[in-house]
């Protein structure tokens, strides 16, 4: 299913109509479609501004269950990937991965291609080292998990079945201590908000903490 709209820019800039494709069966698509795959990969590097391994970036693509490109004049700009699942007793949309190119971060695109793939969900999760990325989800849903509010039991039981999913183990903010073993992407990413809650929960992202999140529709 592809999806057409057009993204009002910083400044009132218009970009080009894009098309977000919906593929619910990724290995299948881009083993078939090799030159995609390259343009995957690469749009991944571009993100995370470092050199990544192909076989890692490959199973993000293919293992969930439902894989979006965001595409520009045909090229691929954009990734993200989703898995559905019961998290405690609730229906989850987990955000397994999602990256942009440099050049249209920043744009509102996390919240229009989660659009396309929440279906009914009220809780959506992810794991990250970013606090652009936790801000993002803070902006998507109600609440967000760690957040202003404190976390109830039932976003507890959510949240620790969660690290259950991810074969993780938290602390009782949602930390992941040195999950990445290290900085995870070429420079340390920033948020003019969201930064200073990350240092205030402690998360040191150069011994690769990660910080898992959950937000309520």
């Amino acid at each position: 299913m592809a999806n057409e709209w057009m993204q009002e820019l910083k400044g009132g800039e218009n970009r080009m109509v894009k098309e977000i494709m919906e593929i619910s069966s990724p290995k299948i698509y881009l083993d078939s479609n090799p030159e995609v795959m390259r343009q995957v990969v690469s749009v991944v590097k571009d993100s995370f501004q470092r050199e990544l391994n192909y076989d890692d970036i490959y199973l993000h693509a293919t293992s969930p269950d439902t894989l979006y490109l965001l595409m520009e004049e045909g090229n691929v700009i954009g990734m993200a990937s989703y898995n559905r699942t019961r998290l405690s007793t609730s229906p989850a949309l987990i955000v397994e991965g999602i990256s942009l190119a440099q050049e249209v971060q920043g744009y509102g695109m996390f919240s229009e291609i989660t659009d396309r793939a929440i279906n009914g969900e009220s809780i959506i999760c992810l794991r990250t080292q970013s606090p652009r990325m936790y801000r993002a989800l803070e902006k998507y849903c109600s609440d967000i998990f760690p957040g202003a509010k404190q976390m109830s039991e039932t976003i507890r039981d959510i949240r620790d079945d969660l690290a259950t999913h991810l074969e993780c183990q938290c602390d009782k903010d949602g930390i992941v201590n040195g999950f990445y073993g290290g900085l995870f992407y070429g420079e340390e990413p920033k948020h003019k908000e969201a930064s200073e809650f990350f240092s205030r929960l402690g998360i040191d992202l150069t011994k690769g903490d990660a910080l898992l999140c959950v937000g309520v529709r």
